[in-house]
């Protein structure tokens, strides 16, 4: 975000002049504020394969391996409500070719050898209203027990509200402390916020949360851009 502050920052030296008419020169500025809090649910990634030597088949495989493992997931004590609905297919490709070469009566004989594989995939996601480590094994465990491949892909939370608006509160101030920074080094004071919003651009990044590096956290960040008059 620092190349934000400087582009932001010229602008202090772009409205210099005006001050000739009266009119006070602004500065636009990002402040950055992040609060990692604990989350309260789980993201589960639950897939099943089948070769592809028949389409039809391998189709009727995985939809028959991926119903096996929801059976046991929901026998682990997952809800209806913690699997998302849809699921999604993709198949994977693998060829590759080898030169084998021999005499035979006194000449060289070579032959390239390829060798195909095809897979189908199907995956569904469990987004579980815990974070219970207890609980999250214990749904890993059914999913694999029954053939499938698992594994928690994060963390979030189920109501980012309370959390977005501490991190709010921490990037206005982060804008303020860079702001007056900036200031200072053109010898002017900061004055009056004239202007006030969410950052959102070239990416819609206001309130933005993800999985911290700590485990069972996740990370809730918030860009704002200010806009205030200096006092010359």
């Amino acid at each position: 975000m620092k190349w934000l502050v400087i582009i932001f920052g010229i602008m202090i030296t772009a409205s210099l002049p005006v001050t000739a008419v009266g009119i006070n020169p602004t500065l636009t500025i990002v402040g950055e504020g992040t609060v990692t809090v604990p989350a309260d649910t789980a993201t589960i990634s639950v897939s099943v394969e089948s070769g592809m030597e028949n389409m039809t088949a391998a189709q009727a495989s995985v939809q028959e391996k991926m119903e096996r493992a929801i059976v046991a997931l929901k026998a682990a004590g997952v809800k209806d409500e913690e699997i998302l609905p849809g699921q999604s297919s993709g198949v994977t490709s693998f060829q590759s070719t080898s030169k084998v070469c021999k005499r035979v009566n006194n000449s060289t004989v070579c032959e390239n050898n390829t060798a195909q594989a095809s897979s189908l995939e199907r995956s569904t996601v469990i987004r579980l209203k815990s974070t219970d480590e207890s609980r999250i094994n214990r749904v890993l465990d059914a999913a694999r027990s029954a053939g499938a491949q698992a594994h928690v892909e994060g963390y979030g939370l189920s109501d980012a509200g309370k959390a977005a608006a501490q991190a709010r509160q921490k990037a206005v101030a982060n804008a303020r402390e860079n702001a007056a920074g900036m200031a200072a080094a053109e010898g002017v004071r900061l004055g009056a916020v004239l202007d006030i919003s969410d950052y959102g651009y070239p990416v819609a990044l206001n309130n933005y949360y993800g999985s911290s590096e700590q485990l069972g956290m996740v990370d809730v960040t918030s860009y704002v851009i200010v806009t205030y008059e200096l006092e010359i």
